[in-house]
């Protein structure tokens, strides 16, 4: 256990990008949407109505301005620490299970972060301005438990996913990413037309709960690769 801790520690070794860049992302996202808000409510004067709230809670920006950064830096965790903690004496086993770890603390951080923000939202009533950043409905309309939960499995799953694709390159080279990233893209795109005639109804049947199901499988999915990749890969 203390040389998976180890490994944990030479992620977390990283504060400015484990800690600072998640919150900067955030802040960017909120800075925008105060702008898109009163522009908005600038132009319509709705603030405050049904139709104005039910339109402000569609607000997406900051479920789509994370994933990236944490894609890459599941890549990055991976592909870059993996030679330099080998040379340390870690095992191959050590340094996957120290880097889920590491994820694991990231995910719970970038998940009370957004509870906490989501608290201050709620109780200054939207900024004071009626912006709605956290209170959204992809997070949960306001509901801090399916806000924590989404976040700390969509971060977790985001990261694990990265860390899938650095393995893969850490084993195969520069090619195999783009080689398992395409075949991906051609299994969704074959998919997407075989059930294109039940997509209404799928997306209709489609649950938090079910979502959740979806994130772990994911997570385990792309752990399991991440493993059986790095047992043979060679130090690059």
């Amino acid at each position: 256990m203390n040389r998976i801790m180890k490994v944990t520690r030479l992620h977390m070794n990283k504060i400015g990008i484990f800690v600072v860049v998640p919150a900067v992302i955030v802040a960017l996202v909120m800075v925008i949407s105060i702008v898109i808000a009163l522009a908005i409510q600038r132009a319509t004067g709705m603030v405050g109505s049904a139709d104005y709230i039910a339109g402000a809670r569609q607000n997406g920006g900051l479920v789509w301005s994370l994933p990236g950064f944490l894609v890459y830096y599941g890549v990055q965790a991976v592909a870059t620490t993996y030679p330099f903690a080998l040379t340390l004496g870690t095992t191959r086993r050590n340094f996957v299970l120290g880097t889920m770890l590491a994820n694991v603390l990231q995910a719970a951080y970038i998940a009370l972060l957004l509870v906490a923000l989501l608290g201050v939202e709620l109780a200054t009533d939207h900024w004071f301005m009626s912006v709605y950043v956290l209170d959204v409905t992809l997070l949960g309309a306001g509901d801090p438990w399916v806000l924590g939960v989404t976040a700390f499995l969509g971060v977790l799953c985001c990261l694990t996913i990265g860390g899938f694709f650095g393995a893969i390159w850490v084993r195969f080279g520069a090619k195999g990413p783009a080689i398992v990233g395409s075949a991906i893209g051609l299994v969704l795109a074959v998919l997407l037309l075989v059930f294109a005639p039940q997509l209404p109804e799928i997306l209709g049947g489609i649950t938090r709960a079910g979502l959740a199901v979806g994130a772990l499988a994911a997570i385990a999915l792309a752990l399991i690769v991440t493993w059986f990749a790095m047992r043979r890969a060679a130090v690059r």
